[in-house]
């Protein structure tokens, strides 16, 4: 006969914490391996990467984790679980890619695509001026959305949301076509303007998803 074994609450608290590098003695020394205990760090705020990683690494700085995401790549800040930014290990990206952020990436795509229809454009024009942003950024390396409106003017136009409500608001072209090509990886948010909570990204072209490798190394295995 088994003997049955009762986990008390202060000892499942006991090991979350220890899964979580909340712990003292288990804090990391890398971001990456942060991103990796907990599969990813919400990052739908810029602030809380920050703040969830400073939480669990023994020497926390800015630069460490500014590091993984803008200098060495470990970490990719990408839209996948519950339509939220979520910062993951690079190797897990295209996992992560697969399991959720494709299907997300497709429903922000008809989402632009209905948005842009009531501005008049056809799938002519929005291919079209995705290509002249892609082209551009390629050509000027790393841009912000208003250098890119400056390059592809038709991502300056802006549409009318909610006519005749009380929240009624204009909204620019570019933030709804960039965010697609986010969300499908064929662009990404590089170092933003400012410090550490600036949300105002500049954006590089990157590799397709499916086309990362999955290197074996440190903690960040899938």
């Amino acid at each position: 006969m088994i003997a049955r074994r009762t986990v008390t609450d202060a000892e499942r608290r006991a090991r979350l914490g220890a899964r979580h590098l909340l712990r003292r003695d288990t804090r990391v020394t890398r971001v990456e391996d942060v991103a990796d205990a907990l599969v990813g760090l919400h990052a739908t705020d810029p602030a809380t990467v920050f703040l969830s990683a400073a939480a669990r690494l023994a020497r926390p700085t800015v630069a460490e984790i500014e590091r993984g995401l803008y200098d060495d790549l470990t970490v990719t800040r990408m839209l996948c679980m519950r339509r939220t930014m979520f910062v993951v290990p690079t190797p897990l990206v295209p996992v992560v890619h697969a399991s959720t952020a494709r299907a997300v990436a497709a429903k922000e795509r008809e989402g632009c695509r209905a948005f842009l229809a009531g501005a008049g454009w056809d799938e002519r024009r929005y291919a079209a001026v995705e290509r002249a942003a892609l082209a551009a950024l390629e050509r000027l390396g790393e841009a912000g959305a208003a250098e890119l409106a400056e390059a592809v003017p038709d991502l300056r136009e802006k549409v009318t949301v909610y006519p005749g409500k009380s929240y009624e608001a204009r909204q620019a072209v570019g933030s709804r076509v960039l965010r697609v090509l986010a969300a499908e990886g064929r662009i990404r948010r590089a170092r933003p303007r400012g410090g550490w909570t600036s949300s105002q990204f500049r954006w590089v072209l990157a590799d397709a998803p499916q086309t990362r490798p999955f290197p074996n190394q440190g903690g960040s295995a899938p």
